[in-house]
C-alpha cells in the first residue's frame, strides 16, 4: 500500500526530471521503473524514517548519468568508425575458421579425462585458484597442478596446427564470454 502511494506521488516528478536531459521517453521511462524497483528491492535495507524524495531522486540521477556515459561512448565509437578510411567487411573464412576453432575446443574439452576435464573447467573457466579447485575436488593442490597441465599438453597437441597466439586469443575471448 505504501508502495503504491509513493509510485503515485513521484513518478510524473522523477520522469519529468529525467526528460530533461535525456529527451527520450522510452528511456525515461525504463529509468523510472528501475528507480522503483531499486526501492522495492532496497526497502528493508533503508531506513524507515528516511527521505524518500531524496532517495528517488539521487537514484534516478545516478541511472541518468550512467545512461549519458553510456550513449557518450557508443557515440565516440561510431565516430571512429565513421572516421575510419576502411569500410568494415566480415572476412567469412575467418568467421568459419572461428567456429571451427570453438567446435574443436569444446570437443577437445569434453574428450578430456573426467579429473582433469573438471580441474581444466574450474580453472579457466570459473577461475578458481588451485587451492580451490583442490579443496572442491578433494585432491592435493600437486594433482591440480598434474590435471591442468595434462590438460594444457592436449590443448597444445590438438591445436598445434592453429596459430599458438590464435588458440590463446580464442582461449581468453570464450572465458570473458561465460
Amino acid at each position: 500500500m505504501a508502495f503504491t502511494v509513493i509510485y503515485f506521488r513521484y513518478y510524473e516528478m522523477l520522469s519529468r526530471s529525467a526528460f530533461k536531459r535525456l529527451q527520450n521517453e522510452a528511456i525515461v521511462e525504463e529509468l523510472v521503473q528501475d528507480v522503483f524497483v531499486n526501492l522495492w528491492v532496497k526497502a528493508a535495507e533503508l531506513e524507515s524514517d528516511g527521505n524518500v524524495k531524496a532517495y528517488l531522486f539521487a537514484t534516478l540521477r545516478n541511472k541518468v548519468l550512467h545512461e549519458l556515459r553510456s550513449c557518450m561512448v557508443v557515440a565516440k565509437h561510431a565516430r571512429i568508425i565513421a572516421q575510419s578510411d576502411e569500410p568494415y567487411t566480415e572476412d567469412f573464412s575467418e568467421v568459419l575458421q572461428a567456429r571451427q576453432m570453438e567446435q574443436k575446443f569444446q570437443l577437445v574439452v569434453k574428450e578430456l579425462p573426467p579429473q582433469c576435464r573438471e580441474a581444466f573447467t574450474l580453472s579457466r573457466f570459473e577461475n578458481l585458484s588451485y587451492k580451490s579447485i583442490a579443496q572442491k575436488m578433494n585432491i592435493s593442490v600437486n594433482t591440480v597442478e598434474k590435471h591442468i597441465g595434462k590438460a594444457l599438453s592436449i590443448m597444445r597437441q590438438k591445436f598445434k596446427e592453429y596459430d599458438l597466439i590464435s588458440v590463446a586469443l580464442f582461449a581468453f575471448i570464450l572465458m570473458a564470454l561465460r
